[in-house]
């Protein structure tokens, strides 16, 4: 497995989305999972042909693995599902837009109501999307509190 892209003071341009999530202390156990597979590693840290048109990362909090009793078997299908291979601006997410998550793993149908945007996995409950998106590299992520199992 490749390792993630390690942040290095001298180099130009943008960090990495490997970067900036491993500061996010909200989403320690979803960053565990993600270096875990080679192909999310790729993502994160730009080094992936998957996500030529950009990446959007649902990035679970601790908050949803921890209503779980175990984490899943298939925790590499079930982060697949939160890693979008495009880019989706709040803005998309707010008017309402519906993309499948990484191999098709998933359809993400996006919706907003009272100034919060929900996202809803194939036939799942809504789930609230927190912030404006954080931004770098590779990509974009926004924090949810739900596992998309």
């Amino acid at each position: 497995m490749n390792e993630p892209y390690i942040y290095d003071a001298n180099a130009t341009g943008p960090p990495q989305l490997s970067d900036v999530i491993a500061k996010e202390k909200s989403a320690s156990i979803a960053i565990d999972a993600i270096l875990r597979s080679e192909s999310l590693v790729r993502a994160i840290s730009g080094d992936s042909d998957d996500f030529s048109k950009g990446l959007t990362l649902l990035l679970p909090t601790n908050k949803a693995f921890q209503a779980l009793d175990d984490i899943p078997d298939d925790i590499e299908l079930v982060m697949k599902r939160h890693f979008i291979p495009q880019v989706v601006t709040p803005q998309m997410m707010e008017h309402g837009t519906t993309v499948f998550s990484y191999e098709r793993t998933a359809s993400l149908r996006f919706t907003s109501s009272q100034d919060k945007v929900y996202v809803q996995a194939d036939r799942r409950a809504p789930t609230a999307v927190y912030g404006a998106g954080v931004q770098a590299g590779s990509g974009t992520y926004f924090l949810v509190d739900e596992l998309f199992v």
